[in-house]
């Protein structure tokens, strides 16, 4: 069982420094704490916990040019549509039993205060970095990756440009035949044990499967779970022209009269390119031109601010003035990167969760994040109610502690935005 005193024999030896661990590397979130609370005007909730809100694609343009005693032009309605948006449920858990709860409770037991102090940190980080890799790195179709090929019993090699980025030790996974098909191998309970980052390669627990190019992989640990309605939104859905994600909040990109729901999307057929300053300023002036909103932040993967130092670089001067010598300062300061838009003084954000190849110019005030629940123990405020394991007829040895939130985020304005895809980048190989 999961939590034994047994089990933890390698962190008994260990006192570990506060969130130094290795599961807390990545546990810093960019995207999620910068979406707004607030739902679009004019929302209300339907059928216990659907969000629906209005989209009006265009005004009724009653407008013309007259001759006197000319006729008025023709009343006609708005073009309306109505999005309806649900939250999802993100979960983790942990166990601990009796004896681990307080035998290892010092801080030269695995953590500085303990087993009981460890834990839970781990938990929250695992999830809040959950959370945040589902909202920047998916298309709101849960898959984290492709397979490329089966090096291997018991592997996986993943296929760029997602490779192993969405991808954790420990992961519960499901591959399956199709996007939303049935599991490829009806086996239980497999994770990932362990993941080759140079390679793309995982390892995976249980028995070995037939995995075949192209099946998706999805973190679910059921093998039965339905994948119909389950997963959260994903950026590269919300800001999309059709081409990943058909449908927003359930209206069809592709249907007569939506296409404003399509974002501006600048892909170059598939044939990479290095990311431009050209590129950018007519990304900015597009978004201007259509809809008179002004992008404020540039989110893309580490691998793309290299592109963007490598064409910069070169219009970089450092002049002696008097007798002071040239700087010989190297890198970068994040603060110091800017794109200038009309109206706009771009900020970089950074994510190592944002796909290779790709960046995003954001607007955020056409973003909203709706919590139905914020993130919280479900034995109470904190870990310290915690749920006895059930048993048969009885109660086990030991404690659980659930940590859930219900929650969702989405635009209402996907032409706000923008995305630039088929950009050459370190991570495929450019």
């Amino acid at each position: 069982m999961a939590g034994a005193i047994t089990d933890i024999a390698n962190s008994l030896k260990v006192a570990y420094p506060t969130r130094a661990v290795e599961t807390m590397m990545q546990a810093e979130q960019v995207f999620r704490p910068r979406l707004t609370r607030e739902l679009p005007s004019g929302s209300r909730l339907t059928d216990g916990y659907e969000i629906r809100f209005g989209a009006r694609l265009n005004s009724s343009q009653n407008v013309a040019q007259i001759l006197d005693l000319g006729t008025f032009p023709a009343a006609k309605d708005a073009t309306d549509r109505q999005f309806v948006f649900k939250p999802t449920i993100f979960a983790a858990d942990f166990q601990i039993g009796i004896m681990t709860r307080f035998a290892a409770s010092s801080n030269v037991a695995g953590f500085n205060g303990g087993e009981m102090r460890r834990r839970p940190e781990e938990v929250m980080a695992d999830l809040g970095k959950f959370i945040e890799s589902t909202y920047v790195g998916t298309d709101g179709s849960g898959i984290r990756g492709y397979v490329e090929s089966d090096p291997g019993a018991n592997q996986l090699k993943m296929k760029l440009p997602w490779g192993v980025r969405l991808l954790r030790e420990n992961f519960y996974i499901s591959e399956r035949v199709s996007a939303g098909g049935a599991v490829r191998d009806s086996i239980d309970g497999r994770y990932i044990s362990d993941i080759n980052i140079d390679t793309r390669v995982i390892t995976y627990s249980g028995a070995d499967q037939t995995p075949v190019a192209d099946d998706p992989v999805y973190v679910v640990a059921e093998t039965t779970q339905t994948l119909t309605a389950l997963f959260a939104n994903g950026l590269r859905g919300q800001i999309d022209d059709g081409s990943l994600a058909q449908y927003i909040h359930t209206l069809d990109r592709t249907a007569a009269g939506n296409t404003k729901l399509k974002s501006l999307v600048y892909s170059n057929g598939g044939e990479r390119r290095n990311l431009t300053e050209q590129l950018m300023i007519a990304a900015n002036h597009d978004v201007w031109q259509r809809v008179t909103k002004r992008p404020s932040t540039l989110l893309m993967p580490e691998t793309q601010v290299e592109k963007y130092i490598e064409f910069v670089a070169p219009q970089r001067r450092f002049p002696a003035v008097g007798r002071e010598r040239q700087g010989k300062s190297t890198g970068y300061d994040v603060s110091d990167l800017h794109h200038f838009a009309p109206g706009v003084d771009m900020d970089f954000l950074i994510s190592p969760d944002a796909l290779p190849g790709e960046i995003y110019g954001l607007s955020w005030d056409s973003f909203f994040l709706y919590e139905a629940v914020r993130l919280q123990w479900l034995s109470g405020h904190d870990t310290a109610n915690l749920l006895l394991l059930p048993g048969t007829g009885t109660h086990k040895a030991g404690w659980g502690a659930y940590l859930v939130s219900i929650e969702n985020f989405g635009t209402d304005f996907p032409l706000a935005s923008w995305k630039m895809t088929d950009l050459k980048d370190r991570a495929l190989g450019d």
